[in-house]
């Protein structure tokens, strides 16, 4: 199982934001602020990728079959946080806070 979202931000450095929520095998779970630490059963990655210059990032959340319910509101609330920052102006207030200027 893996459902995967894909956002272009639009803007002139060409990124997009992917969030994936798949099945893995592998890893502990990183709920309770990483204190729970059981064995990983379903992981949400955020991963942010820009063309100009080119750069990538990634956040992995793992979780254990106690905490996967948490995966769907996860990927969702990554999903929209990357839909508004497709508004340039708020996506300029963003890079500002980050201390970039476009």
């Amino acid at each position: 199982m893996t459902t995967e979202t894909v956002i272009a931000l639009g803007d002139d450095r060409d990124t997009t934001y992917t969030v994936q929520t798949t099945a893995i095998d592998v890893g502990a779970c990183t709920a309770e602020r990483g204190a729970c630490r059981k064995r990983g059963v379903l992981a949400v990655r955020n991963a942010i990728s820009q063309q100009r210059p080119a750069e990538s990032s990634a956040v992995v959340i793992t979780l254990c079959a106690e905490h996967q319910d948490a995966a769907p509101r996860m990927h969702e609330a990554w999903v929209a946080d990357a839909r508004e920052l497709q508004d340039p102006a708020k996506r300029a207030e963003f890079l500002a806070s980050a201390g970039v200027t476009v």
